[in-house]
């Protein structure tokens, strides 16, 4: 029996780990860490303790020392952001914490949770990343759109999920930002001439209530093992829909399967462990460009099991030689992502409140 502990267990990454492992799970043991009590998908769990957000506050360390001393995990999985750069930090303790850790050197799980510093580590590491340049850079900031011209598109240096991102189209809204030190300005990978028709559009019959100026991206999810070898490896080509995908198929174009291993090879070499994603897109000259990276599994895991990457369980073979019951048959060419009605289970939720903690009986 292993036992794995995952960090922030009832997010959209946590519901996907579930779901990859819903029919296997016999020597599994499954526990979440989760600040809120109130996600449907921890009753799925074996094991649930509330704790507060990760962050690097002393209450938050000794919660999750109290949990690893109760668990005593064979594996730990981090599945948001701020869960891997945090946990990439705790590894630097020594080896006296002999629990494994889904992640890899602190300084790119840092590098991940800035967009400039991603760009940064993107030419270092000799990758196709967009051209990236933080808003405090005027002269560089203008070099930027007289080389692109607009549109461009400014994102939160620490944003995620599309939140706080805009598309700029005149200088005015270019120097609007020049002070904002908090944000950068990327080339925009996206159909020129699409903005420009929505702009049109919204001159002559005005602002649509919902609209979305997203299209194909290309996704690339490596594993990498405890000893630094690329153990697998996909391409994607992801529909999205206000920072969604809503469709997922194989992306059997060679240079994305190239650009895949590519940038697993690189990052294994810098120092990476555990699962690596990398977010593409075709500019206008049809070369895919690096626009973010992360390293966990996604809100897409579930999906690329379902098209024959079955990441979660290579991770866990990797990791802890871990061997599923029965074998997985079914392969898709396509897959369509719906939300689902999922009911909160009551009785759990009390006693995570009452106690911070629920255990299965």
């Amino acid at each position: 029996m292993h036992t794995v502990l995952v960090m922030s267990g009832g997010s959209l990454v946590g519901a996907n780990v579930l779901a990859t492992l819903s029919n296997r799970r016999s020597a599994l043991r499954l526990v979440a860490m989760n600040s809120a009590a109130d996600e449907a998908t921890l009753h799925d769990y074996d094991e649930v303790w509330l704790t507060p957000e990760t962050d690097h506050s002393v209450e938050f360390a000794a919660r999750f020392a109290d949990v690893v001393s109760a668990t005593n995990p064979d594996l730990i999985v981090p599945t948001r952001d701020t869960d891997v750069a945090w946990l990439a930090s705790y590894q630097q303790g020594g080896p006296q914490r002999r629990h494994k850790l889904l992640c890899g050197a602190v300084r790119i799980a840092n590098a991940m949770l800035d967009k400039l510093d991603s760009a940064g580590l993107a030419r270092e590491l000799d990758l196709p990343f967009a051209e990236t340049v933080g808003c405090a850079d005027h002269q560089r900031l203008r070099e930027l759109a007289k080389r692109h011209g607009f549109p461009l598109i400014a994102k939160p240096r620490d944003g995620f999920a599309s939140r706080g991102v805009r598309v700029l189209v005149r200088v005015e809204q270019l120097e609007s930002l020049s002070e904002r030190d908090d944000y950068v300005i990327q080339e925009y990978l996206g159909d020129h001439a699409r903005v420009a028709a929505h702009l049109v559009s919204e001159q002559t019959e005005g602002i649509a209530l919902f609209h979305s100026l997203e299209e194909i991206k290309v996704s690339l999810q490596a594993n990498i093992d405890p000893n630094g070898n690329v153990t697998s490896s996909i391409a994607t080509r992801n529909t999205m829909v206000s920072g969604k995908s809503v469709s997922v198929s194989r992306e059997n174009a060679i240079d994305a399967q190239a650009l895949a291993l590519r940038c697993a090879g690189a990052f294994a070499v810098a120092g990476w462990r555990g699962p690596i994603n990398i977010q593409c897109q075709r500019g206008p000259d049809g070369q895919l460009k690096i626009f973010e990276f992360n390293g966990r599994f996604t809100g897409a895991t579930s999906a690329r099991r379902w098209l024959g990457h079955d990441e979660v369980g290579e991770t866990l073979r990797d990791w802890l030689g871990w061997q599923p019951s029965g074998d997985w048959h079914h392969f898709a060419d396509t897959v369509i992502r719906r939300s689902v009605d999922t009911i909160v289970n009551e009785e759990m939720r009390s006693v995570l409140k009452e106690e911070l903690h629920w255990l299965r009986s």
